[in-house]
């Protein structure tokens, strides 16, 4: 009955005849559900969004919805408080405005079929096809993992199989002794999973590496990070799970958490989903709890402890951006983590922020068109560089 509703209220948003009131309720209703459903109620829904290509128009969509908030703020002048509800929601209606059609619009252009052979521009920086792990092992040689070079499987110790969500998991085989290290890298532009042999899942984010022994000897499991990664840890009290990164040390039992390292790479940020860690630096010690995230800051040599919003914290597992009032300079820090970006020009700013979900894309040039379209930004791709005007 839930969805039904949504589904009606998704419907008249996009033939424009939604209320003010219904307008309201969808963005609460959307505010419940989280990245991965709504792509796939968008998905499910494809047939039944009018199509004309007006509605289509990121622009067209603003000035209505914009409209009708001027409508909302004029009702409500009187109203101090109202006053400060008609700010934050439409700050969420941008939001859901911009995320709404960035999922629409790839439904649509993915669907679409490809009548000219691909070319090779200069204006255009786009993943490779088929990213696959890079594995180097102790003495410093290096295989790319894929399924058609069984040398780099057997080296490797790892068989290729697809997890019970049909994402494809790198397993680690068992019958492998002695504690010697491996480092297994998910290339820019991917979001790849491996499983220790222990059964601990790590999912790496774009760019990201961890260092792990072929077998757990000690009385720890210790493994090494550098970059971002979700943890599904395998539960076995005799052998405490630790994660060691260049500036924190976190230790757990059995727990599900998010571990990265900030835009700079000055600080950790260690986010508890389930279960329980004690994250250290130094001297200090702090134990989270689930939903609480953790900054550590090794120059400050502290630990600040506050609630985290899940939401954002893991929208790259599902593949995408989320961005929340950042500037343009946080933006783009985001999006060059995921595409090949060799320097980023800023030739003026403005006080736009940005406050969206945006599904990765597999050239950056559509990404930066949906920046343009609810911006005064202006991006120019040239040789590998990002021209911000």
């Amino acid at each position: 009955m839930q969805e039904e509703r949504l589904r009606y209220l998704l419907t008249n948003y996009f033939r424009n005849t939604i209320s003010r009131t219904e307008l309201k309720e969808m963005l609460d209703k959307l505010d419940d559900l989280d990245e991965s459903q709504f792509s796939s109620l968008f998905e499910r829904m494809e047939e039944e969004i009018p199509v004309r290509s007006e509605l289509f128009d990121r622009d067209s969509v603003a000035r209505q919805l914009s409209h009708r908030i001027q409508e909302n703020k004029e009702e409500s002048a009187d109203s101090g408080r109202n006053r400060i509800n008609y700010v934050k929601w439409g700050s969420l209606a941008a939001a859901v405005v911009l995320f709404c059609f960035s999922i629409v619009y790839f439904v649509k252009r993915e669907a679409a079929p490809i009548t000219h052979p691909k070319q090779v521009l200069t204006n255009e920086i786009a993943l490779p096809d088929g990213n696959a792990p890079i594995l180097t092992l102790s003495t410093g040689e290096q295989y790319s993992i894929s399924a058609d070079n069984p040398e780099s499987l057997d080296k490797g110790n790892l068989t290729i199989v697809r997890d019970s969500d049909g994402t494809l998991l790198y397993q680690l085989k068992h019958g492998e002794r002695g504690s010697e290290k491996r480092t297994f890298h998910s290339p820019k532009g991917s979001a790849l999973t491996l499983q220790l042999i222990d059964g601990t899942k790590v999912h790496l984010n774009s760019g990201s590496s961890l260092t792990y022994p072929v077998h757990f000897e000690t009385a720890n499991r210790l493994v090494f990070l550098d970059g971002e990664a979700y943890f599904d840890v395998a539960h076995d009290p005799a052998k405490p799970f630790i994660v060691e990164t260049k500036q924190t040390r976190i230790k757990v039992l059995g727990t599900q958490f998010n571990v990265s390292s900030d835009l700079t790479k000055t600080k950790t940020l260690t986010t508890l989903i389930k279960g329980k860690v004690e994250v250290s630096l130094g001297g200090t010690h702090k134990i989270l709890a689930p939903g609480m995230q953790a900054e550590s800051d090794p120059q400050q040599q502290q630990i600040v402890l506050k609630q985290a919003d899940l939401k954002e914290i893991l929208a790259w597992r599902d593949g995408f951006f989320r961005f929340t009032e950042d500037d343009i300079e946080t933006v783009l820090q985001k999006v060059k983590e995921w595409y090949d970006i060799k320097e980023i020009t800023i030739q003026s700013t403005s006080t736009d922020t940005f406050t969206a979900m945006m599904k990765r894309t597999k050239k950056l040039s559509d990404l930066l068109k949906q920046l343009e379209k609810t911006s005064n930004y202006k991006f120019k791709i040239q040789d590998g560089r990002v021209l911000v005007m």
